[in-house]
């Protein structure tokens, strides 16, 4: 790969399972390796055309089902990650390197792992051991955050007290998958830049009952934004405008999918944006899990707001019918924004069928932890686009006050947002509870690591000490976390 020395690079997208290939690198396994998942190496996006057309990526569809063959994975989704899997061990190799990424617009020079933006998907199962090494082929230093994962502390790619893998260097990742859900990893250095170049991926953990689906579809999104970068060891960041108004689906412009019609989709969502708010809306609303896997039954919302850094997992039925997943425009500075909603993907359906029966997903209690009326933790927001500073609690990352938690205690904290902007409220290292927002408690348990703290909302979590560390604590927005929005609780071991 030539060396990039500047560039304009715009990747800030959620895009779904982006479209994943391999590279001739020692990225690539040895012969022979297993391949987890039932990915295919077919239907990529086409990286020599970049004209966002889906026709080459889908291959000829035919009236049977699935018309790409036996796998589950639907090939538009990223590809799998190449791995080998000894009993519950899975290895697997990830080069973070330069790239000129073909897009619908031209050709624009970033980043990648393993030469592909997003990532390679990594899937395991709930009890296996994840072993990944990063090689770091890029000029600057790097590291691989594993978003929503409740990882060791030193596993998790932070450079709180610990160093970033260096330019030549490798780093091996390893820690238990002990949750099922839908998860995603990028870098936690320099981050508001080296995700905007392309640096993201996705982390399927799947539970043991099997799902009532008769497909999976992973979707990763990424607004699309010009941001000036030089390729040296500072990145300048211009982040311009609120709200999005181009959007690709793995790394795609409003592309095409095929489904057998009469069939159910489980579908993997991810927002990979640095500031994007996507309001989803489909025929027939259905989710099924959030940041933290499955819900306790279902739920069916209006519309969906995803936030950057948050995930979703819905269930599409296909008809015979074609139907779009539409977005309203959407600002993270008040909400809903002016303008139609425009389709974001269409989904053709293969042959003539009725629209199925829902699946069974299942149940489990949902009742709601009751809020107490006291407060351990407060984390205050302000700040202003005006000025370009974003605090919590009138400090800036990284002097900040660190909070300490005693190992298998809990915490109330309360999030206040005092300022002119939304900001997507994410924790390292462990999930909390949402017991209210402006005094109102969910109306089932609601888990999760990422949630939107709108404008002069108040919200209130329970977090409780159940894996040590120095976590770190700050809006998802990467410009605000750049820009010090970001501190850090510590739990204690």
């Amino acid at each position: 790969m030539n060396p990039m020395r500047t560039g304009i690079i715009l990747l800030a997208c959620i895009a779904v399972g982006l479209v994943g290939c391999t590279e001739d690198s020692p990225s690539q396994p040895a012969p022979g390796s297993e391949r987890e998942g039932g990915g295919t190496p077919d239907g990529n996006m086409d990286t020599e055309s970049g004209d966002g057309d889906v026709s080459d990526r889908q291959g000829d569809a035919g009236p049977v089902a699935p018309p790409w063959g036996d796998g589950l994975v639907h090939p538009f989704s990223p590809q799998e990650a190449l791995v080998e899997r000894t009993g519950n061990v899975i290895e697997l190799a990830l080069v973070a390197s330069q790239k000129v990424h073909n897009t619908p617009y031209g050709d624009v020079p970033g980043y990648a792992y393993n030469d592909v933006t997003p990532g390679p998907t990594i899937r395991g199962r709930v009890g296996d051991e994840l072993r990944v090494t990063l090689t770091n082929d890029l000029l600057t230093p790097t590291t691989i955050h594993w978003h929503g994962a409740h990882v060791p502390w030193d596993m998790d790619g932070v450079v709180w007290k610990m160093d970033p893998v260096s330019p030549g260097e490798t780093f091996l990742y390893t820690f238990p998958l002990t949750q099922a859900g839908t998860f995603w990893y990028h870098p936690h250095f320099d981050t508001d830049s080296q995700v905007d170049l392309g640096l993201y991926g996705m982390l399927v953990v799947e539970e043991e009952e099997t799902a009532p689906v008769d497909h999976e579809l992973l979707l990763v999104f990424d607004s699309f934004e010009e941001v000036k970068h030089q390729e040296t060891t500072e990145h300048t960041h211009v982040h311009g405008g609120t709200i999005v108004t181009t959007w690709l689906v793995n790394g795609a412009l409003a592309p095409e999918v095929n489904f057998p019609a009469g069939s159910r989709v489980r579908v993997r969502m991810v927002n990979s944006s640095n500031g994007g708010y996507l309001d989803l809306r489909w025929p027939g609303m259905r989710m099924v899990a959030g940041d933290q896997g499955r819900f306790g039954g279902v739920r069916t919302p209006d519309s969906l707001v995803l936030v950057p850094g948050e995930r979703a997992e819905v269930e599409w039925r296909v008809g015979s019918e074609e139907f779009n997943l539409l977005n309203q425009p959407h600002t993270l500075m008040g909400g809903e924004a002016y303008g139609e909603p425009y389709s974001m993907l269409t989904v053709v359906p293969v042959g003539d069928a009725p629209l199925p029966e829902w699946g069974d997903w299942g149940s489990t209690n949902t009742e709601v932890t009751p809020d107490p009326d006291y407060t351990d933790i407060h984390y205050v927001f302000t700040g202003s686009p005006r000025t370009g500073q974003w605090l919590i609690n009138g400090e800036e990352y990284p002097d900040v006050t660190v909070e300490e938690v005693p190992a298998g205690e809990s915490r109330m904290i309360e999030i206040r947002n005092l300022s002119p902007s939304h900001h997507p409220f994410h924790m390292h290292g462990v999930s909390f509870e949402v017991l209210s927002v402006n005094g109102v408690a969910p109306e089932e348990k609601r888990i999760e690591d990422t949630m939107n703290v709108g404008i002069y909302e108040v919200v209130r979590i329970k977090v409780t000490n159940n894996n040590p560390g120095e976590w770190m604590v700050h809006c998802h927005i990467l410009g605000h976390a750049h820009n010090g929005m970001m501190t850090v609780i510590h739990f204690l071991p």
